[in-house]
């Protein structure tokens, strides 16, 4: 019997992701290994430095390993770089009882919000929010899709296996409602109703002693137990994104700060990638982006892999 698993791959000193193709590759990827693996993929939030699933299987190892596996070659190859991306090993955490199910898919699902990417959960696209209750959301706007098999492989690595039902959108990104559970998701939340209640409601006791009552021998699902890889006064800080006044429009993301690196100041040196660059123009870069663009010297070292 398959079981539901919340699964965090986390890389704090080098950026996973760094520009929306990498997100859209990953995506892509994750949905040929869920194939490939025969699981089934409730929820995902990809974020630059780590990305939550949620995955019911038997044993979501092999599933994970093959997804890791196939992003690192991809992202090597496009970067020049060689290794294997992020630390080794993953977390993992099985979950039990239906308002547990909830609770865990809600806070993966609020992710940009909780690492203030976004001002509500709603806004931040890298993420499975934008794929439940489409219809009754009023997000079930005629689009372009692409449903042929030859013009999808085109999109994919060279002998990719993917079934008929498969569809991607105009940018060759597969739709999170063809390859994921979602009717499945939503029946955990039962109701859009209960859906934008889960997603608007403040972390208190409340919500830990409802799954206690469900279970008093399976430990409350809460930030502290998603985002185990974060210090306790980073979680402390995702709580207070919850409130929706932590998020600045003006302050740039690992996305934007990464695109100026990759598309700008690399070039001067005439080099493929920030791999490629020596540790004094590492430093020349660091002192430029901290200097005159205020950027904070944590976010420039993972983004220039200091």
């Amino acid at each position: 019997m398959r079981k539901l698993y919340h699964l965090c791959v986390a890389s704090h000193n080098e950026v996973l992701f760094r520009d929306d193709s990498d997100f859209q590759a990953f995506t892509n990827l994750m949905a040929l290994a869920a194939y490939r693996s025969n699981e089934e993929l409730l929820a995902d939030a990809l974020m630059s430095t780590h990305y939550h699933l949620a995955v019911m299987s038997h044993d979501p190892a092999p599933f994970i390993s093959s997804l890791r596996h196939s992003y690192g070659r991809y992202f090597n190859y496009k970067y020049k770089r060689i290794g294997r991306l992020g630390p080794k090993g993953f977390f993992q955490t099985q979950i039990d009882g239906v308002r547990h199910r909830s609770a865990a898919l809600s806070y993966i699902l609020r992710n940009g919000l909780h690492h203030a990417q976004s001002p509500t959960p709603f806004g931040y696209r890298h993420c499975t929010i934008g794929s439940v209750f489409n219809k009754e959301m009023g997000r079930s706007k005629e689009r372009h899709l692409i449903t042929s098999r030859a013009e999808i492989a085109s999109y994919l690595p060279r002998h990719a296996e993917f079934p008929d039902h498969y569809v991607m959108n105009e940018d060759g990104v597969f739709l999170r409602e063809s390859f994921m559970e979602i009717p499945q998701l939503e029946m955990l939340f039962v109701t859009p109703r209960g859906f934008l209640y889960q997603m608007n409601r403040l972390s208190d006791e409340v919500w830990q002693r409802e799954q206690l009552e469900e279970n008093p021998n399976e430990p409350a699902v809460t930030l502290n137990t998603i985002e185990r890889p974060f210090d306790k006064k980073s979680v402390l800080s995702m709580l207070e994104c919850e409130k929706g006044f932590k998020y600045d429009a003006s302050k740039m993301n690992d996305t934007a700060v990464c695109n100026i690196i990759d598309n700008q100041l690399v070039k001067r040196y005439r080099k493929p990638s920030v791999y490629a660059l020596d540790d004094t123009q590492k430093k020349a870069i660091a002192q430029l982006l901290k200097n005159e663009l205020h950027i904070p010297q944590h976010q420039i070292n993972r983004c220039l892999i200091l």
